[in-house]
């Protein structure tokens, strides 16, 4: 009975648990997206509340907020003064993929969300890169860096605020 208890722990262990799990999650980002024709690259922060919702903050090359929450994403454009309101349906989210993907090798794992496979690749139980091709068959990579798993972070930062001043967009 203890060989069987043992081994079922150990089985859960090494395939049940998901690296990937998390309540929270922040990190700096670098992302490129390249097409055919041309190559962009952004930069940033993100943090991820699996129950509050997400908040990524792109520097560069352009100032952008997002917020994933509530069924709804908001995107805040200070240098155009418009916020774009739109369905999280449209919308790819980070939380569902990193938490249904599956180990495919040591330090990988493949994700299929929304007819897009992610791969998603893991150094020290932290994701470190996620790879995707989008919708328009652009090469999607995000690098990973400063990555803080299970910390507290600042759940105002998951709120967006609007400013008064600025035009709203929904659809």
């Amino acid at each position: 009975m203890k060989r069987i208890l043992v081994l079922f722990a150990l089985a859960t262990m090494c395939f049940g648990a998901n690296e990937l799990d998390f309540n929270t999650l922040s990190s700096d980002f670098t992302q490129t997206v390249s097409s055919k024709t041309k190559k962009i690259t952004y930069s940033g922060y993100f943090a991820l509340h699996k129950d509050l919702g997400a908040f990524w903050h792109y520097k560069t090359p352009a100032t952008k907020l997002i917020y994933f929450n509530y069924g709804r994403v908001t995107i805040l454009e200070p240098e155009l003064e418009q916020a774009i309101l739109t369905d999280l349906k449209d919308s790819p989210n980070l939380t569902s993929i990193l938490s249904q993907a599956k180990m495919t090798s040591k330090d990988t794992y493949k994700a299929l969300y929304d007819n897009t496979t992610y791969t998603i690749k893991v150094k020290n139980g932290l994701p470190t890169s996620i790879d995707y091709t989008d919708k328009l068959d652009n090469k999607v990579s995000i690098k990973l860096s400063k990555t803080r798993k299970n910390e507290p972070i600042n759940q105002g930062l998951l709120e967006p605020n609007i400013p008064e001043n600025y035009d709203i967009l929904s659809n």
